[in-house]
């Protein structure tokens, strides 16, 4: 009984799992014009740190966190680029980095719920992400208001000024994803 429990035991601590950090994909979806036109983006300067507990996906991602910066933002539209880093963020985000750390997990089959703090100009809010595993790959999505922050209505109308193809509106609604392969 004692070699049956010591092997269990040894499987247990022999299942790890982490985040492969080479392969996470933060991006967003953002709207526009009357009809809710979507445009899409990504950072591409992003500094991570994970959780040291490897004893389960959610031990991985529990206090995880990421340090955002908004002047790598790429935007499906090239020219969309420009408008985002020089209207919308400065006027967003005077402290210049966006912060997020996952508060929360709660694992399931296959699926969970991540509670992401989000930080922006020492301002936060709390943004559930809906995640799925599939393939060893984790996809997390959820939705912001950008009224959440204090600047975000300037930053709105700052970004529908500046962007000619926005006819004047920029939606407050941000569908957020997270993506990443997870190594076992």
């Amino acid at each position: 009984m004692k070699k049956i429990l010591s092997l269990a035991v040894l499987a247990c601590l022999s299942y790890a799992v982490s985040i492969d950090q080479k392969s996470i994909e933060v991006g967003f979806e953002g709207f526009k014009t009357t009809e809710f036109a979507p445009l899409k983006g990504k950072f591409e300067n992003i500094k991570y740190t994970f959780s040291k507990d490897t004893t389960s996906l959610s031990g991985a991602l529990k206090g995880a966190k990421a340090i955002i910066d908004p002047t790598s933002v790429k935007m499906e539209l090239e020219a969309a680029d420009e408008n985002m880093k020089k209207a919308f963020f400065p006027t967003l985000n005077s402290s210049k980095d966006i912060k997020v750390t996952f508060i929360n997990v709660v694992e399931g089959n296959n699926q969970g719920v991540i509670s992401a703090k989000i930080t922006i100009n020492k301002q936060s809010t709390i943004v559930p992400m809906y995640y799925k595993i599939q393939n060893d790959e984790l996809i997390a999505n959820g939705a912001m208001d950008i009224h959440a922050f204090k600047h975000g209505e300037s930053a709105l109308k700052a970004l529908a000024k500046a962007a000619a193809g926005h006819g004047g509106i920029s939606w407050p609604l941000v569908n957020l994803t997270f993506k990443a392969k997870i190594v076992k």
